[in-house]
């Protein structure tokens, strides 16, 4: 590429009008002309931009399309070649990204993900040589080796050399979290290999370090039963399913061990083998933070290494659901075989992504569905209840929640969850006493939950009861989840209620820190701002609050703190019980003057907003204030009584 197409592409976004795009995921059919206006061309630079745009939308399906015919435009640019490259790989069209591979191995024969896709390609074809060569070409990261190696181990088994594949895996060396992939995919080979004690002695080993993963508990109990040791198999089976939420595949498992079948290995070809290394390492990337693109390219190439693979189809859709891709989501999770163990997985969580999109009817319709298929699916009910409960429909959400909780063993710790929603529903219905039950049930069974703390211990605060012990529920809360602004917010606005107007400060500025785009945290701090002085501050604060988009029920009350302030409000009869909701009497905005003097002394307990409030009739005119007495004013939070200040004319 020369210097100057290159520096023409970095900088088309100066020059170029952006071309309009669909901001949502697009549908695989979907063409260039979809996307573009009647009889408009593309050009370089506008496909560039509009590769960009749609990457930033999410919309993989346009970026590929547009990346692809930038590319066709520009045959021989690297940075073209490798962004196309990479939306293929994202979008599963790994066959159409194999001769932009080629293209970039020419140009740089150390390019990694180049390497590593040719060299599953040749694994997929069992090419096991060409493969092993591929493999081990390529600049080394971390991951790239772990990659890597693990796939050169399989393609060695491809060849029946076994000790080699063995030792490839054996000699890894890395991070720690490189000793459950070597024990893990050793036990692998040699259980292909017909290798069965060696097989079990590496996956005793995976079980000893990481007895939390599900494929390694399965791997485990699949090998134990296969050895005679079914009591074992079905005691890990049991502790797994004991301490995690519930796994079809581990219940299928021991279901059919129990009925004195042996179970298959985990894995019987090579192909599967390299497929879960790519599975294992994509399910992992996809929890890291920026993951989610590598993520994705990791769990499509490992299902077109094995396309049956239901739990890779299931990770790739729960990873687009976490990147809110939720239209791809869907799509990814119907592909699920209707007589897959894992297809009620799928269909609930197509419901949450249809939740997710503001379709919540066709969520409510689609649990339903499974609902009727299995009364007592309490993940279904427990999923409609939470449905409700984000449309306010609060005594329907509790009722599911109801026969979610008649569903279950009530004494499992693990079902805090349930009665904590429960309490929530009947709180936000107005049945405080069901819902306090709930919410001391909740800790009951599980006494160390930060939301369920800070939840009954802020309620308790919020009506004047059990002060003493709420205020040390938050503090406690706030001790398991520090970094939380929603928990730091309660204990300040629990400091504020109970009078502790500078430790509320205190808290809710650190709560802001945390958590600066919630119209409430501001609310707060600038009602704590009030009652200590800081009255400017406030004003600033309930300004923030306003422009949040708060409910309207909040968006009255900071309204009317802004035209009369805290005092004004609490002051009004009008106000509830929490001092804080207001008529519209209470906001009628005070009469502006019909002239305004050219100076104003300032008065006892005055402030500048209180001042603009008397002069124009508008509080939040105070700057007009500060930017006439700059000289003045070296705090415009402390103005001095008998100050003279020079007004400006009214706007």
């Amino acid at each position: 590429m020369t210097t100057s197409r290159a520096r023409r592409l970095r900088h088309a976004a100066a020059g170029f009008a952006l071309l309009a795009l669909a901001t949502g995921p697009a549908h695989a059919e979907k063409t260039l002309s979809d996307y573009l206006p009647d009889d408009l061309e593309t050009t370089l630079s506008g496909s560039y931009l509009a590769a960009l745009s749609a990457t930033r939308a999410a919309d993989v399906d346009a970026a590929t399309l547009f990346f692809e015919d930038a590319l066709s435009q520009d045959p021989d640019n690297p940075m073209l070649l490798d962004r196309t490259f990479s939306m293929l790989l994202v979008n599963g069209r790994i066959q159409e990204s194999l001769p932009i591979a080629e293209r970039l191995i020419l140009s740089s024969d150390s390019n990694r993900m180049g390497q590593i896709v040719l060299g599953i390609e040749a694994l997929k074809a069992k090419n096991y040589r060409e493969s092993s060569t591929r493999l081990a070409k390529g600049d080394r990261g971390p991951l790239a080796n772990v990659t890597a190696s693990l796939l050169a181990a399989w393609a060695a088994q491809g060849q029946n050399e076994t000790d080699a594949a063995l030792k490839i895996v054996d000699t890894m060396n890395g991070p720690e979290w490189y000793g459950t992939f070597k024990n893990f995919n050793m036990a692998l080979i040699a259980d292909v290999a017909g290798r069965q004690d060696e097989a079990l002695a590496s996956i005793e080993k995976a079980y000893q370090t990481d007895s939390a993963s599900m494929r390694v508990v399965e791997a485990y109990a699949r090998l134990k039963a296969r050895a005679g040791k079914k009591d074992e198999a079905l005691k890990a089976l049991d502790t797994f399913a004991k301490s995690s939420a519930a796994q079809p595949l581990i219940q299928k498992l021991a279901d059919e061990i129990k009925a004195g079948k042996t179970p298959a290995p985990l894995i019987t070809t090579v192909q599967q083998g390299a497929a879960e290394v790519l599975y294992g390492i994509g399910a992992a990337l996809s929890t890291e933070k920026g993951g989610d693109e590598l993520g994705t390219v990791y769990l499509q190439l490992g299902r077109y290494l094995d396309p049956k693979s239901d739990l890779i189809t299931m990770a790739l859709g729960d990873l687009l659901q976490g990147a809110q891709q939720f239209e791809r989501s869907i799509a990814v999770f119907q592909q699920v075989p209707k007589a897959s163990p894992l297809r009620r997985a799928a269909d609930m969580q197509i419901a949450v992504d249809l939740d997710a999109l503001g379709r919540s009817d066709d969520a409510i319709r689609q649990l339903k569905r499974l609902v009727a298929a299995n009364p007592m699916d309490f993940e279904a009910l427990t999923s409609l209840g939470t449905i409700y409960r984000g449309g306010k429909r609060f005594q329907e959400s509790a009722d599911m929640y109801s026969k979610a909780i008649a569903a279950i063993d009530p004494s499992d710790p693990r079902n805090w969850l349930l009665y904590y929603y429960r309490g929530v529903a009947y709180e936000q219905a107005g049945d405080w006493d069901k819902a306090e039950a709930d919410l001391l049930q909740s800790l009951k069974l599980s006494p160390n939950e930060p939301q369920v703390l800070n939840y009954l211990g802020y309620s308790w605060i919020d009506k004047s009861i059990n002060l003493d012990r709420g205020m040390a529920m938050i503090k406690k809360a706030v001790d398991l989840k520090p970094d939380d602004g929603y928990i730091v917010d309660s204990l300040g606005w629990a400091y504020y209620r109970t009078g502790h107007y500078d430790e509320a400060v205190s808290q809710l500025e650190r709560a802001i820190a945390l958590k600066s785009d919630d119209s409430t945290i501001n609310d707060h701090l600038g009602d704590a701002y009030w009652k200590v002085g800081r009255k400017l501050e406030a004003t600033f604060q309930w300004a923030h609050a306003r422009d949040m988009n708060p409910e309207p029920a909040a968006k009255e009350r900071i309204l009317a703190k802004l035209a009369h302030g805290l005092d004004k409000v609490e002051e009004s009869k009008v106000a509830s019980a929490t001092g804080n909701t207001v008529t519209d009497a209470t906001m009628a905005a005070a009469p502006a003057p019909t002239t305004v003097p050219g100076s104003v002394t300032v008065g006892e307990g005055d402030s500048l907003w209180k001042i603009a409030l008397r002069l124009y009739g508008n509080g939040e005119l105070y700057q007009k204030l500060i930017e006439a007495n700059r000289g003045k004013l070296r705090n415009p939070n402390r103005i001095v009584p008998g100050t003279v200040l020079e007004v400006p004319p009214a706007p």
